[in-house]
């Protein structure tokens, strides 16, 4: 087909030097379209991808290492990978940066930086909503606003977490919201 023609031919530039097709054949391979998944190939490929910069390699093997998915868990390495690409620009690991600061995976826990972070992320996101839920309803780095709070989690319901956190909150008969 169409896909297995284009990774050959990435994987052909690739190997001949051209170390921006590394990112197209390392997507095919952790994807498993037009090859078969393979998590521990697709990192070797934007490893190899590093050099030329390429943001995209950043940011797929930064998740990899912040996740433990093909390679051996390292919060360190993936918010460091993450970040090159974030300073050039790209805000695709926003959620990463923001999970790095709330947890202090691979950075100090830093829930303004966190939220900052998040505040940043232009897209639907259960784990952004659950984040910026607990940092309001706590009032982490923040005036507490149990009621804005509330609303995030309730957003990111679909999440265990959110709707064991959500339950440490009631409203009153006033309207009011309340930690119970």
């Amino acid at each position: 087909g169409l896909k297995e023609d284009a990774l050959r031919w990435h994987e052909k530039a690739a190997k001949a030097g051209e170390t921006d097709s590394w990112y197209y054949v390392g997507v095919a391979y952790q994807e498993g379209q037009a090859a078969p998944k393979d998590l521990a190939y697709a990192a070797e490929c934007y490893e190899k991808g590093l050099p030329s910069g390429s943001i995209g390699c950043r940011n797929r093997l930064g998740a990899m290492y912040f996740d433990g998915n093909g390679v051996i868990q390292d919060y360190n390495r993936g918010i460091t990978l993450i970040t090159e690409a974030y300073e050039k620009g790209n805000n695709w690991g926003l959620v990463y940066l923001a999970k790095a600061h709330f947890y202090g995976y691979g950075a100090p826990r830093d829930y303004q930086k966190a939220r900052e972070f998040l505040e940043k992320v232009t897209w639907e996101s259960s784990e952004k909503d659950y984040m910026l839920g607990v940092i309001y309803a706590r009032g982490l780095g923040v005036l507490e606003d149990i009621k804005k709070g509330a609303e995030y989690l309730k957003k990111a319901q679909g999440r265990e977490d959110a709707r064991e956190e959500l339950s440490r909150y009631r409203k009153t008969l006033f309207g009011k919201w309340v930690r119970r």
